[in-house]
């Protein structure tokens, strides 16, 4: 929605003498669209968090992105016209009014490009926009497999794979022969993604 306001404001100002008055008065016109659908987008996601209980949010660190994208002239109009700081800055202060709170300098570099379960980085398993597939037999839609890397990143757990010891995994307690202690099964990551 926001890409399609941006262009639509971008067509009528190119028309117009940049800086002139009535270039400004759209300028500001957009600016009041794009910021009144970002109120509406993080007011949901926040409500949604609250909904489902979650303390904090990990955005992955959004510094320099505009400047080192450089596409075609059309392409790097839309990314560079996108509210990156903004939609984190609303995050934030709505995030803060009801205590969750909002981690936005997790490095998301390949993050896109990484398996998310054997840890490979090669952009070839990126097969399209939509699909991540790796050849240990890992597939998952694209944006999900990024948003997993990013959660592992913030937290140093995954809550797709066994953990790094910060959660713990499921344990058996013997009590037999006198003897007690825990021993953790020997799952296979296969297994858990087979059931």
């Amino acid at each position: 929605m926001i890409k399609s306001v941006r262009r639509y404001w971008n067509k009528v100002r190119s028309k117009l003498e940049r800086n002139s008055r009535r270039w400004k008065e759209i300028a500001h016109k957009e600016k009041r669209q794009v910021e009144h659908l970002l109120h509406i987008a993080t007011s949901h996601f926040i409500r949604e968090c609250l909904k489902r209980g979650v303390r904090e949010i990990s955005i992955g660190q959004l510094a320099g992105i505009q400047e080192s994208t450089n596409y075609s002239k059309e392409i790097n109009q839309r990314l560079h016209a996108w509210p990156y700081r903004k939609l984190v800055q609303m995050l934030k202060y709505k995030g803060a009014l009801v205590g969750i709170s909002v981690n936005d300098n997790v490095d998301e570099r390949f993050t896109s490009i990484t398996c998310h379960v054997c840890g490979k980085a090669l952009s070839s398993n990126r097969k399209h926009r939509g699909l991540y597939s790796c050849s240990c037999g890992w597939k998952a839609q694209a944006d999900v497999n990024a948003a997993l890397n990013i959660y592992e990143g913030a937290y140093n757990v995954s809550p797709v794979k066994w953990s790094s010891g910060q959660v713990a995994r499921p344990a058996v307690v013997s009590f037999r022969l006198g003897w007690h202690g825990v021993v953790e099964p020997k799952f296979k990551l296969k297994d858990v993604f087979a059931s």
